[in-house]
C-alpha cells in the first residue's frame, strides 16, 4: 500500500460515504483538518465522489507542497545517484530524529515548542501518543514519506487542489506556529483569490474564503479550543445554516 496523500484522501472520502452519509445521502458535510490533515481535508473536499455534499472546508494551520517556481521538467532531470544519496541521508536523519523523539523528555520539549502560548495540555497522554507510533518498525519509512511525499503515485500541489475546491474555505490559523508560518496562510489566500476571485462583499460567491487568526501555535484546536471551535461553528452557521442537516468530520 502506498502511504501518501492520495490514500489519506480516499480514507476520508470512504468515511464520508460509508459512515457519515450511510443513512442520509442528502446530508451537507463540513470537513476540517489540521497540519497535514488540512491537505487531506482540501483533497477530500475537492474529490468528485463527495464534493457536491461538501459545503465547507476548514483548514487549521494546514500544510502541503506549493507548485515550484521552475517547471517540473527542469527539476526532474537530476542525477539518480545523487537522488539516491540524498534519500539515504534523509533516512539517516529521520532515524536519528525518531530515536531522539522516543525519549519522553525530548518529546515533551518538542511539544512545548509547538504549543507556543499555553503548553498546559502537553501532558503524559499527549507525549505517549507521539512516542507510541515512533516505536513501530516502519516508523522511519512512514515518516520519510510524510516529509518527502515520495509515494509511487503523482502527488498534487496545493495550487491544484485549491483550484478544485468549490466550497467556502475557513483558515483558522494559529499565528504563533513555529513550524507552519503565517506566510503559508498568506499564500493560500493569494492562490484562492487567483482561482476563485473575491472572498468579501457582494461579489463573493460560494467559493469564498475567510481567515481567523488564533493566538496559539501549531495545534490551536488543542491549545485554544474555545477560539477555534467558535471560529468553526460561526463559519458553518454562515455557509450551511440553511441546509437541513450537516455533519463534521475532523481529520488530524
Amino acid at each position: 500500500m502506498d502511504y501518501d496523500a492520495n490514500m489519506w484522501r480516499d480514507q476520508v472520502v470512504d468515511f464520508v460515504k460509508e459512515v457519515v452519509m450511510s443513512d442520509d445521502m442528502d446530508l451537507s458535510v463540513a470537513i476540517a483538518g489540521t497540519s497535514l490533515g488540512g491537505l487531506t481535508a482540501m483533497n477530500a473536499s475537492s474529490d468528485d465522489r463527495i464534493k457536491e455534499h461538501v459545503k465547507a472546508c476548514i483548514l487549521v494551520n494546514a500544510t502541503g507542497k506549493f507548485c515550484p517556481s521552475k517547471p517540473i521538467a527542469e527539476t526532474q532531470g537530476s542525477n539518480p545517484i545523487l537522488k539516491a544519496v540524498a534519500a539515504l541521508v534523509q533516512k539517516m536523519l529521520i532515524g536519528f530524529f525518531l530515536k531522539y523523539a522516543k525519549q519522553s523528555k525530548n518529546s515533551e520539549h518538542i511539544l512545548k515548542q509547538v504549543y507556543s502560548i499555553d503548553s498546559s495540555n502537553v501532558d503524559a497522554e499527549l507525549v505517549e501518543s507521539i512516542q507510541r507510533p515512533a516505536q513501530h518498525s516502519m516508523a522511519a519509512e512512514v515518516f520519510q514519506r510524510m516529509v518527502s511525499q515520495h509515494g509511487q503515485r503523482p502527488q498534487a500541489y496545493l495550487d491544484d487542489i485549491l483550484e478544485d475546491v468549490e466550497c467556502p474555505v475557513l483558515l483558522a490559523w494559529g499565528d504563533r506556529d513555529p513550524w507552519i508560518k503565517t506566510a503559508v496562510a498568506d499564500e493560500i489566500e493569494r492562490l484562492h483569490a487567483k482561482f476563485h476571485g473575491k472572498s468579501h462583499g457582494e461579489e463573493a460567491g460560494k467559493t469564498r474564503m475567510k481567515r481567523v487568526s488564533i493566538n496559539a501555535g501549531h495545534c490551536p484546536h488543542d491549545e485554544a479550543p474555545e477560539a477555534v471551535n467558535a471560529a468553526i461553528f460561526d463559519f458553518i452557521e454562515e455557509v450551511i445554516s440553511s441546509q437541513k442537516n450537516h455533519a463534521i468530520e475532523y481529520v488530524h
